[in-house]
């Protein structure tokens, strides 16, 4: 039976699930058109590239709101940062050091790449940094580096949080950001897989925080938001942008369905919304080495091969999550010990 804390929202859980949903289906059907199998083009174009911006859109603004509701009042630098060390290394390095040895090690792979850059991997920065020098990235892709790096100006922002004047700044500097970033942001780099490309929709997760903390939900005012949808098709407006206004409503409208949930449902929907971040971190290896080459020795239909491939990364998600909690605990006593 899974514990349920008194202060349980079950519709971030919701959140959290739905966001997972579109990244796992594009990416099934991105690589398996890769790999040569039939794909019907509305599942790997621009419509349904927006419904996974909307739902990385939905990941950045979760976690500025789940840490504003942690950290608020009561925040403190040591803690905060072991806190997100152990909750986030653990399972990324147990991951990586068994691709690592597998491929690097034991089968010389990237034998031209200098072993120092390893310490890219080690901070979780590899596949950040892979667009613009050689790493050793596994796995975490470019969402991993943003995200940590994101933690670092957490502070800051919540510092913000606290003043009107200090929220009205930073909402005008992030508006800014949103809207030039997109059109300035060198190349290769893409705009949203960038910390500033990021930074605005983390920020706002934030505010949506503070509104979490009073138990503010700004329905049906916040569905105004949907009126941007025809945003779309104007090229002239950054399509980030757009789209963030977008998930931001649609953020409120899942939430608050979310918390009409029974309680007889939250433990069965806090055990995979647990395992979330380790289905982020596995799903893309597994589906690229282990699925998609066994589907095409099978020759089963590829519909056939979607539910395998999302009941398998939550089952390996909940293996490597299970494996890396003891480690993450390590950490956290560590830490304790030392100060």
């Amino acid at each position: 039976m899974v514990k349920t804390p008194a202060q349980y929202r079950p519709g971030l859980d919701v959140i959290r699930l739905a966001a997972l949903l579109p990244v796992l289906c594009y990416h099934f059907c991105i690589e398996a058109a890769r790999f040569g199998f039939a794909v019907p083009s509305v599942l790997i174009g621009r419509g349904m590239a927006d419904w996974v911006e909307v739902g990385l859109a939905w990941f950045f603004l979760l976690s500025g709101a789940a840490l504003c509701l942690q950290w608020r009042g009561r925040f403190r630098w040591r803690p905060y940062l072991v806190g997100r060390a152990a909750a986030m290394y653990p399972a990324f390095w147990i991951g990586f050091a068994v691709l690592f040895l597998y491929g690097d090690v034991l089968h010389g792979n990237n034998a031209g790449i200098p072993r120092w850059r390893v310490i890219f991997s080690i901070f979780g920065l590899d596949g950040y940094l892979a667009p613009v020098t050689p790493t050793f990235y596994k796995i975490g892709e470019w969402f991993l580096g943003v995200i940590l790096l994101l933690y670092l100006v957490f502070p800051f922002l919540l510092w913000c949080m606290d003043n009107p004047k200090r929220r009205r700044v930073l909402f005008v500097v992030m508006l800014l950001l949103q809207l030039v970033w997109p059109l300035v942001c060198p190349a290769p780099l893409e705009a949203g897989h960038t910390v500033l490309g990021r930074l605005p929709a983390f920020a706002l997760g934030v505010w949506f925080g503070t509104l979490l903390a009073e138990n503010r939900i700004p329905l049906p005012r916040c569905l105004w938001c949907l009126v941007v949808v025809p945003l779309l098709w104007v090229p002239a407006i950054p399509r980030l942008a757009v789209l963030l206004v977008l998930s931001a409503g649609l953020f409120w409208g899942v939430y608050a369905l979310g918390q009409k949930l029974p309680p007889q449902c939250w433990g069965a929907l806090r055990r995979p919304a647990a395992w979330s971040y380790g289905v982020y971190l596995v799903h893309h290896v597994f589906l690229t080495l282990v699925l998609l080459p066994a589907a095409q020795r099978l020759g089963l239909p590829l519909p056939v091969w979607f539910p395998v491939f999302l009941i398998a990364s939550f089952v390996l998600a909940a293996v490597l999550t299970a494996v890396a909690a003891p480690f993450g605990r390590l950490l956290k006593r560590a830490a304790r010990s030392s100060s």
